[in-house]
């Protein structure tokens, strides 16, 4: 009879460890699959949704406002360093945010780190490009509904919702939707 309940026990153990690297594995990259087949500009309505304003830190605890970054594109990363989607697409995005400099504010939101960590962890794998801020209050996660991570949500000029990635993404879905938003 414990032989039988240990057979049961190992099945589950085995079918909950596929169930778990189907989940991290294959559907990120099917979200990401799926990112390439759409056009830019997809969450674009005729309504247009305005992202509302919401705060965030720096590194030295300093507050800051969504609203202060408008004006021109915007990109927000949800990402942390415990994560290895986010850590996989971050030399892409460090490429895409030293390629459009000033024409493009990209905002960089750890959700769970803390500042020594993500400064080490950019310093380490020299993402000179990227300024990390943090969502420590959950303002910006509550706000767009981020349960997944990463995700990447893309502002027109306006601060109207253009586009969003949920799971990895990679150098040219990045580029073709900012190069959409910038009339490229």
């Amino acid at each position: 009879m414990n032989n039988k309940k240990q057979k049961i026990a190992l099945f589950t153990v085995g079918l909950l460890m596929v169930v778990a690297i189907v989940s991290g594995l294959v559907l990120p990259y099917l979200q990401n699959r799926q990112l390439d087949t759409v056009s830019p500009g997809r969450l674009q309505q005729e309504q247009k949704i305005t992202v509302p304003d919401f705060q965030f830190t720096d590194a030295e605890g300093n507050t800051l406002n969504f609203d202060s970054f408008k004006g021109k594109p915007v990109v927000i990363n949800f990402w942390g360093t415990w994560c290895p989607w986010c850590v996989a697409e971050m030399g892409d995005f460090n490429k895409a945010a030293g390629e459009y400099g000033d024409d493009v504010n990209f905002i960089f939101l750890d959700a769970d780190d803390t500042v020594e960590d993500v400064q080490n962890f950019l310093a380490d794998n020299q993402y000179e490009n990227i300024t990390s801020y943090f969502d420590s209050l959950g303002h910006g996660c509550y706000m767009f509904g981020i349960s997944s991570f990463p995700t990447t949500v893309y502002i027109d000029a306006d601060g109207n919702l253009y586009d969003a990635a949920i799971g990895r993404t990679n150098y040219d879905s990045i580029t073709s939707i900012v190069d959409a938003m910038l009339g490229k």
